[in-house]
């Protein structure tokens, strides 16, 4: 079981990574009609604004915007009964699995088209399978990075 800490840390990282994503809080604010000041404590890791997130309807909306459900799949991952596959520390081999997890999704794209030049239905889910673990992955280097991991 995660911590409230813990839970806390994923959702404020997931918050400033999908602002990123847009183009950061300015543009997210403009975007979300929301002052840059209530988005800015959202994403803020420290004590004044430990229990303050981003609203649900903001987030929806942010979401759609991004690149990639940054805080949707926070929130999967929260109340995920199985744990995801870690980085761990950001280590040379952390990166290492990272670039093979990468090279997966390099690979099932190669199989798919390689006989046919033609990406049937099959290979599209498998695609797509190795795309969202390499987003996994990518997510959290991203919250290691901002100081969530």
């Amino acid at each position: 079981m995660r911590s409230v800490s813990d839970c806390n840390s994923i959702i404020k990282a997931a918050t400033a990574s999908a602002y990123e994503a847009v183009g950061g809080v300015s543009a997210a604010a403009n975007m979300l009609g929301v002052g840059s000041s209530s988005l800015t404590k959202y994403a803020s890791t420290g004590d004044e604004w430990a229990s303050s997130f981003i609203r649900f309807d903001l987030a929806v909306q942010l979401d759609r915007q991004s690149p990639h459900p940054f805080l949707l799949s926070a929130m999967s991952q929260l109340v995920s009964e199985e744990k995801p596959a870690s980085l761990g520390k950001i280590t040379a081999s952390a990166i290492l699995k990272l670039d093979g997890v990468l090279d997966d999704v390099v690979r099932e794209v190669a199989r798919a088209i390689e006989d046919d030049d033609h990406v049937d239905a099959a290979e599209k889910l498998a695609i797509r399978n190795r795309i969202n673990a390499a987003k996994r992955f990518l997510a959290q280097l991203d919250a290691m990075l901002v100081g969530a991991g």
